[in-house]
C-alpha cells in the first residue's frame, strides 16, 4: 500500500489463469431458454450487418476490422442477417462454441484483482410482469438484438481468496459474498442466467425487479380477481398462484443447458500489462438496432385481455418502470460500459 506504483501487486499471466481455474463460475441457463451465447466471431460469420448512415448495409470483415471506433453510440450499429431463415437461427446463439471474455484489471486500490467475465448472446427476448399474483406475458416488449451481461470476480490479491461476485442483472446488479453460492469443487460459483433476459443471480427461482409496496387494498384486489379468473377458466395468459412480487420478472432454473467459464475464456484485456485488442472490444456503436414498435399500442393488447381494475393497475405500475428494463436499443460492447473502467452499477 505504501508502493509508489499501484499495480505491483496484481497478478501475472499464470496468476490471472490460476485465479480463473480456481474460481470461474458455472453458468446455468433456464431449461426453456431459446437464446444462447455465442462467440463474436461465430456472430460475424454467420451473416451480422453493419449499418451507418449514408452507406448500403455489408457484412464484418474478419474479427472486425471495418467497425468504427472513434464515433458514438448512435453513428452505427449492427443487426441480424436480413433473410428470415438464416435471422432465427443466428438469434439463438451458439452455446457449444460460446466463450466467456475477460477483462482483468484492478480493484481497492490494487489490494484486489476484478475478473470481470462477459457473455454476449444475440437475443434477448421479451419479458414478463409479475402482478401480485399475476404472471403476465409482455409479448415482444423487452426483445433486442444483441445482450452483453456479465460476472465479475474480486479476488484478494494477498490472500489469493475470491472475496465477491458481481451478478450483473439488467442496468444494474448486486455484490455477493461467497458464502450465498452452491460452490462447485469447493470454490467455484453456481450462477443462473434468467430466461430470455439472462440477468444472473445465485438462485434457481423466480426474482422481480423493482419490486414496490402497493396499497393492500390493491393486493386483495388482484387476489380476488385472479381466483375469480382461474374458477372461471377464463386466464389463458396469467398463473402464479402464491409467488407475490411487483415488477419485470426473471425465471432461474437448472438445465442440461450449462456453461463452464474454467474451460472456456478468452482474455481479452489487462488494464496494467501491454496487451493486445480485438478490433470489436473497440467498436463504439451499438451491437443492436432500435426496434420500433408503439409501446403504448402493445401494452393495450396485453392489458385488455385482464380485468378492468387489474387492467387500470398494470398500465399505472408499467409506467413506473425505467425504459432501461424495457428497453429495445441495442446494447454498446463492454469497453463502452461504465464498468469498464469504473465501478459497478448497483441496485
Amino acid at each position: 500500500m505504501v508502493k509508489n506504483n499501484p499495480y505491483s501487486a496484481m497478478p501475472n499471466s499464470l496468476q490471472i489463469g490460476a485465479m480463473i481455474q480456481a474460481y470461474a463460475p458455472w453458468v446455468y441457463f433456464h431449461p426453456e431458454g431459446q437464446y444462447f451465447p455465442s462467440t463474436v466471431l461465430w456472430f460475424f460469420q454467420n451473416g451480422v450487418e453493419l449499418h451507418q448512415p449514408g452507406r448500403i448495409p455489408r457484412p464484418v470483415i474478419n474479427d472486425g476490422d471495418n467497425l468504427p471506433n472513434n464515433g458514438g453510440a448512435d453513428d452505427a450499429f449492427l443487426d441480424l442477417p436480413s433473410d428470415q431463415p438464416n435471422k432465427e437461427r443466428v438469434k439463438k446463439g451458439f452455446l457449444s462454441n460460446a466463450v466467456a471474455y475477460i477483462h482483468v484489471k484492478s480493484a481497492l486500490g490494487g489490494t484486489c484483482t476484478d475478473l470481470a467475465i462477459w457473455l454476449y448472446y444475440r437475443f434477448n427476448g421479451g419479458g414478463k410482469f409479475q402482478l401480485g399474483p399475476f404472471t403476465i406475458d409482455l409479448g415482444m416488449i423487452g426483445e433486442h438484438v444483441s445482450d452483453w451481461e456479465h460476472i465479475t470476480l474480486r479476488v484478494d490479491n494477498f490472500h489469493g481468496n475470491l472475496r465477491g461476485v458481481y451478478l450483473s442483472q439488467h442496468a444494474k446488479g448486486q455484490w455477493l459474498t461467497p458464502r450465498k453460492f452452491e460452490l462447485m469443487g469447493g470454490t467455484r460459483p453456481v450462477v443462473y442466467a434468467s430466461l430470455h433476459g439472462h440477468a444472473h443471480y445465485s438462485t434457481p427461482t423466480s426474482h422481480t425487479h423493482l419490486a414496490r409496496n402497493l396499497d393492500p387494498k390493491d393486493i386483495q384486489m388482484l387476489y380476488d380477481e385472479f381466483y375469480k379468473m382461474n374458477s372461471s377458466r377464463k386466464s389463458p395468459i396469467v398463473n402464479g398462484g402464491n409467488f407475490i412480487g411487483f415488477g419485470v420478472r426473471d425465471d432461474t432454473a437448472k438445465s442440461n443447458n450449462v456453461m463452464d467459464i474454467a474451460s472456456t475464456y478468452n482474455v481479452i484485456y489487462v488494464d496494467y500489462k501491454p496487451f493486445g485488442i480485438e478490433p470489436w472490444v473497440s467498436y463504439t456503436g451499438r451491437w443492436g438496432p432500435k426496434i420500433t414498435y408503439a409501446f403504448t399500442n402493445e401494452v393495450m393488447k396485453i392489458a385488455n385481455k385482464l380485468p378492468d381494475k387489474v387492467k387500470q393497475l398494470f398500465i399505472k405500475v408499467l409506467q413506473k418502470i425505467p425504459a432501461e428494463l424495457l428497453g429495445e436499443e441495442g446494447p454498446q460492447g463492454p469497453k463502452m460500459k461504465e464498468s469498464w473502467s469504473g465501478d459497478e452499477r448497483v441496485k
